[in-house]
Parts: structure tokens; C-alpha cells; sequence
């Protein structure tokens, strides 16, 4: 994963020198992050009640944080990088009919590119959309107490159990910027994908 931040850093660094083109640092929070399920997990088997443990998450997490830049390339085309992280993401598990029993935790690091157009720009506000694309990195996940206590089985890709990769992408098909001064704004995205269906957050402007 450093190297993922190495590069998002020297990317910031490039553009912070260049003078020549319009920066914009954004930082947010979102809700309805879509995840992803985790990977190959075999969920306990009870055969008293002859019935598999079962999960509550629809690939859905209620927030993650995303930070990035973005660096306008000509009048309305702007490229640039960012990164979502979820630090502890909680899958509920019960079987059928049941109350909840326990969980299990994950965390996970997206890096993506972006894509941001400019459509509609009036007085302080600017309207514009945003796509990107990249990957999910999602640790090895922790089981509660409970849990552990039951056999299950982990299988990973590659055989590398630190770690798993998946695809990451984001469209968020409306954005709303508005500067009440020259250097600085907030936004609210609307849209789907790893960075949330409501992104929400401030710019600052270079």
C-alpha cells in the first residue's frame, strides 16, 4: 500500500509545482460507500439447526473518508487521483430467523483515477460530473470472539492472505461546487460507486 501513497504524494508534489495549471485539493466524507463483499468467505455451518450463518451487508458501508487532487488540463477537462478508506467495516452475521450473533471486520485503501467535467458554470456555483476507476486493497479480516470459535474457511487470491485486490470506480453524475471566496468552496456529489451515493466535503483552489 506505501506505494500507492508514494505515488499519490509525488503526483500532489508535480502538480503543486506547476504553476501552469488550475489545482484543486478536495477532502469529504460519504454515504452509501459501495465496498464490495469480501472475498471466498465459507460462513459457519450449524447442524442442529441444519442452516448456514448468513450475512446482513448488501456491499454497502454508511461512510468513508476521500481525499484527492484534481488538475484542470484544459478549459472544462479535469485529471487527477484520489483515495477512499474505510477503517473498520463491520459485516453483520446471524443465521436465518435469528438475532445478530457477531461480526466480521475489515478494512480496505481505494486508489482511482478521476475524470472531472465542467458543464454549467454561474456566478459562485459550478456544476460538473466525475468518474474514476482503480482499485479496492482490502486487509485480512479480523472475526469477533464468537466467531472464531466456529471453523471457517479464508481462501484469498494468489495465494497472499495479507491482502486481496478488486475494482474500484466511482460515477457520480452530478456535482455541486460553491466558492464563496476565490481559493476556497465546499461540494456535494450525487452518484454511485466506491466513493459514495453522497460525497460531501471542502476545495481548496490553486
Amino acid at each position: 500500500m506505501k506505494k500507492y501513497l508514494v505515488t499519490l504524494i509525488a503526483i500532489i508534489n508535480i502538480c503543486f509545482c506547476s504553476s501552469a495549471q488550475r489545482i484543486e485539493v478536495f477532502g469529504g466524507y460519504s454515504y452509501g460507500s459501495l465496498v464490495a463483499k469480501l472475498p471466498g468467505i465459507t460462513p459457519p455451518f450449524n447442524e442442529a439447526i441444519n442452516a448456514p450463518m448468513v450475512s446482513d451487508s448488501h456491499g454497502n458501508n454508511n461512510g468513508a473518508l476521500t481525499l484527492g487532487v484534481n488538475v484542470r488540463i484544459i478549459k472544462n477537462l479535469s485529471v487527477g487521483l484520489s483515495w477512499t478508506g474505510v477503517s473498520k467495516d463491520k459485516i453483520k452475521m446471524h443465521y436465518y430467523g435469528s438475532p445478530v450473533m457477531d461480526y466480521v471486520a475489515q478494512s480496505s485503501n481505494a486508489i482511482m483515477f478521476n475524470v472531472k467535467y465542467d458543464w454549467l458554470k454561474f456566478w459562485k456555483i459550478n456544476l460538473y460530473s466525475r468518474a474514476g476507476i482503480g482499485a479496492i486493497f482490502f486487509s485480512k479480516p479480523s472475526f469477533s470472539e464468537k466467531l472464531l470459535e466456529w471453523d471457517y474457511n479464508l481462501e484469498w487470491p494468489d495465494g497472499k492472505p495479507e491482502a486481496c485486490k478488486r475494482l474500484a470506480w466511482q460515477v457520480s453524475f452530478v456535482g455541486v461546487e460553491y466558492r464563496p471566496i476565490k481559493w476556497i468552496g465546499i461540494f456535494a456529489e450525487g452518484g454511485l460507486g466506491r466513493q459514495g451515493a453522497l460525497l460531501a466535503g471542502l476545495k481548496v483552489f490553486i
